[in-house]
């Protein structure tokens, strides 16, 4: 990884209704088993509004060399609180955290680093002119995955997206990318299932990239997603996804209006060389970030309104919407742990319930 939080919406985009074609398929070509465009509307939105409340960083062999193979082991326990202030029930979609020594928000000026790095996000149009040919029809696909080294590859998420289908519209994906040479953007369609790079020769109505947050020396980045699925958990050895189901007597993942609930999130880090920040008097270590006693943390919160989206006639309400917070936290040592705490008393725990997700304070045996 080079030492940029590469902070993408295409996760959420990608299950949105939209499409594209390889070659200048219409729909008015293809037989009725076409998901038709969806007309969107500003509908209500529930801002879960989060904070981090208590966080544990315990290190496991402090002082081991890293290496591209070995080094130090950060085991993190962070609990949140997530409210929902709005005047409808929230359904919270996923939760993102990142601690490092340093987190800015690069929004307006790009990633600030040496070396090289990139951020993107993906989204859906009506349609798309490529080379003088217009585009409306595409075979579903989850948006792109770029390695550290800048090549496309299977998405470590794509066990997310079961279903395939043709879709009227185009999908697309946007793709900045920076290094010593400069700032670079690249569009990608989604063209009969197969992301292609039309840069330069797409014309196309994009929005803006959205946030973008950059850091250093990372020492947790955690993605948790509530859907219903078996509640699989993946770490690639760049950040940790988990899936908590909310399927059938799983997790409940409603917010009533005003409601607040303390939310898990925990893992490991594996400090590599890849993973640490690089400075002309060599690498920043992050348990030294950690044995500081001061560390930067951002957490976003993804959620939708409870209501019925769909108002006919293929239109449906956007209701989706993100929440994000910048904080800065003192962390007391003890022992190889280092807490921040803010909720619990001397006497009192966290009990988990029992998808291990949701956290009740209670006071000790």
């Amino acid at each position: 990884m080079k030492n940029t939080i590469k902070i993408s919406i295409c996760l959420i985009l990608s299950i949105s209704i939209g499409i594209l074609a390889a070659t200048p398929l219409l729909v008015s070509e293809l037989n009725s088993n076409i998901r038709p465009w969806i007309t969107h509307i500003q509908g209500p939105i529930t801002p879960i509004n989060i904070d981090v409340v208590y966080a544990d960083f315990t290190v496991t062999n402090p002082d081991t060399p890293i290496t591209q193979t070995n080094g130090p082991t950060i085991n993190y326990y962070v609990v949140v609180n997530a409210t929902n202030p709005s005047d409808y029930t929230a359904l919270l979609v996923g939760i993102n955290f990142w601690a490092d020594q340093n987190i800015q928000n690069n929004t307006e000026t790009g990633p600030i680093f040496d070396g090289e790095g990139s951020r993107g996000h993906g989204g859906t149009a009506e349609g798309a002119w490529i080379d003088g040919i217009w585009y409306n029809l595409t075979w579903h696909s989850p948006c792109p995955y770029f390695d550290a080294n800048g090549t496309m590859t299977q998405s470590p998420w794509n066990y997310l997206y079961q279903e395939e289908y043709w879709m009227e519209g185009v999908e697309y994906y946007k793709r900045t990318v920076y290094n010593d040479a400069g700032t670079n953007s690249y569009i990608y369609l989604n063209m009969n299932g197969t992301w292609v790079d039309v840069t330069g020769r797409i014309t196309i109505d994009i929005p803006d990239d959205g946030s973008s947050y950059g850091g250093s020396a990372t020492i947790a980045n955690h993605h948790m997603y509530f859907q219903p699925d078996d509640g699989t958990s993946v770490n690639d050895g760049y950040l940790t996804t988990r899936v908590v189901d909310i399927g059938d007597n799983a997790f409940d993942n409603r917010f009533a209006p005003g409601q607040s609930r303390l939310l898990v999130i925990s893992g490991s880090w594996e400090v590599r060389l890849d993973c640490v920040a690089l400075t002309e008097d060599g690498f920043i270590n992050p348990v030294d970030v950690i044995r500081s006693g001061i560390i930067q943390t951002f957490a976003s919160a993804m959620s939708d309104a409870d209501v019925d989206c769909d108002v006919g006639n293929s239109a449906f309400l956007d209701t989706f919407t993100n929440t994000e917070i910048l904080k800065q936290l003192s962390l007391t040592p003890i022992g190889n742990s280092y807490i921040y705490n803010t909720v619990l008393s001397d006497n009192q725990m966290f009990q988990l319930d029992q998808y291990g997700t949701e956290a009740f304070i209670r006071p000790r045996s």
